[in-house]
């Protein structure tokens, strides 16, 4: 199949690394790929280091949709694209107009729980101009039903993968970051990793910390992402006097190589947000951690309660504080749930995985061909 994914955002996270190792996990497949996103973006540089041809497009301006769907179409036709994979609610509307009255399908992917329907170009696009929605988690999955209105039989769960780490290094990636850190050897750090925005529950977080360290004083807690809290948060943790075991480490382009210093992982996001499918969280897994994590959108899928990790309330800091002291208090029990994450990485989540389950739905899409099959 010749296929597109696109991205409309201005920033390089979650979901824009889902584009990328979608893209690499479909060509793998033999597949033809080309990603879409803003000029000048990250993900487009990340694409061109891996050789996936890129397809800039200025996904800005509500007034501007038309024009750069018009646009977005051209491209479509010139490349001779069969499959378009939107994955943010700009680039989703464009490539719902885009497609429309050809022969070109369109696969929705939804990585959030919230509705997508807020208007009636919304409507129009959910209706008539896409083929299927992928979701990450069934969480999200129900909200499209539910408030959407969309009908399950257009809509399929493919739980994200991401790529494994690399052999053999983990062990010098762990050296080098804790020693940036200044963690010795009996240091255990708390990891985090996710944008400094409201709904990633970051006050609740430094709140937990703040009764951890009066029981567990020998911590450091990382905060790896960047975001419009930045100085809010770093005033808060020094009015709990946690200031010494908080380090700010700002964006990060390579995490793989930041998660092997942690001993234990800790994703705070509250309901509000209603998080779908984290890929901070596959990361941990992927490092053999044991996880901490909110009970929030489709988290739960992710981390097995009292066997990879803990599932406490969202705004709730007395609770995550009682999970994280529970952990830290007992070695053997964080070993154990390492082993467990990693094996229920290995099981679910690899990257592999997802790109065979996407590539199916794709081909439940009216006028793709199924591949030949050998009648011997």
């Amino acid at each position: 199949m010749n296929i597109l994914l696109t991205n409309s955002t201005d920033i390089y996270a979650g979901g824009e690394d889902y584009v990328l190792t979608l893209a690499t996990y479909l060509r793998l497949r033999g597949h033809v790929v080309s990603v879409s996103a803003l000029p000048d973006h990250l993900l487009l540089a990340k694409c061109a280091e891996r050789e996936i041809p890129a397809i800039p497009i200025d996904y800005r301006g509500m007034s501007r949709v038309f024009s750069v769907a018009l646009h977005l179409r051209r491209a479509i036709r010139e490349h001779q694209i069969q499959v378009v994979h939107s994955n943010a609610n700009y680039d989703r509307t464009c490539a719902g107009i885009a497609c429309a009255l050809s022969p070109t399908r369109h696969v929705a992917g939804i990585h959030s729980t919230h509705s997508i329907e807020h208007n009636v170009t919304h409507w129009l696009r959910n209706r008539f101009g896409t083929d299927h929605f992928i979701t990450d988690a069934d969480a999200g999955k129900r909200v499209l039903v539910q408030e959407d209105g969309i009908p399950e039989r257009r809509i399929t769960t493919v739980p994200i993968g991401i790529e494994d780490v690399i052999p053999g290094a983990s062990a010098s990636w762990r050296a080098a970051t804790r020693a940036e850190l200044g963690a010795e050897e009996e240091t255990i750090v708390i990891g985090n990793v996710a944008r400094l925005v409201p709904f990633k529950g970051h006050r609740i977080l430094l709140e937990a910390l703040a009764v951890v360290v009066r029981e567990v004083p020998g911590i450091l807690c990382p905060i790896v992402g960047d975001g419009e809290l930045l100085e809010d948060l770093q005033g808060q943790a020094r009015r709990l006097g946690i200031e010494r075991q908080i380090r700010f480490l700002g964006f990060r382009d390579r995490l793989e190589e930041v998660y092997p210093a942690f001993d234990l992982y800790c994703h705070s996001s509250l309901e509000m947000a209603s998080e779908m499918f984290p890929i901070a969280i596959l990361r941990a897994l992927a490092a053999g951690l044991p996880v901490v994590s909110t009970n929030v959108g489709g988290i739960a899928g992710m981390v097995q309660e009292g066997v990879t990790g803990y599932l406490p309330p969202p705004d709730d800091p007395g609770a995550l504080a009682s999970a994280l002291l529970r952990l830290l208090r007992d070695p053997a029990l964080r070993a154990a749930m390492g082993r467990g994450s990693r094996a229920l990485f290995e099981t679910r989540y690899h990257a592999a995985a997802m790109a065979e389950r996407v590539e199916a739905v794709y081909r439940t899409l009216p006028g793709i061909k199924h591949p030949t099959r050998s009648s011997a």
